[in-house]
């Protein structure tokens, strides 16, 4: 993303809240948002410094218990519409941060 981290940051934070999705936590010293919601996701959002902009790196932690873990497959999004709709956030964010985004994937 065409932005530095810090603002980086600060609208991925903003752009999560607004989503109402789930529960967000910030650490900033490590430029870490997770994002938490329903009974089995985790998702983390690492900003990090690249090329004189940002790069955001998403994972996704199903954070299910034991007797609930092995349903997680069968109910969760595919990797593809994970995939989608973090394509999104970046086109939202780069749209808000008047900023380029492009997505490096897999």
């Amino acid at each position: 993303m065409d932005a530095p981290p810090k603002e980086v940051l600060k609208a991925l934070v903003r752009s999560l809240k607004e989503s109402g999705v789930g529960e967000v936590t910030v650490n900033e010293a490590e430029r870490r948002v997770s994002l938490q919601g329903d009974w089995w996701y985790r998702g983390e959002h690492i900003v990090k410094d690249h090329d004189g902009g940002s790069l955001i790196q998403y994972h996704v932690y199903n954070i299910a218990s034991g007797g609930t873990r092995w349903i997680v497959p069968l109910v969760a999004p595919s990797k593809a519409k994970l995939r989608d709709g973090f394509q999104e956030l970046l086109r939202g964010l780069g749209q808000s941060l008047r900023a380029g985004a492009r997505y490096r994937g897999k």
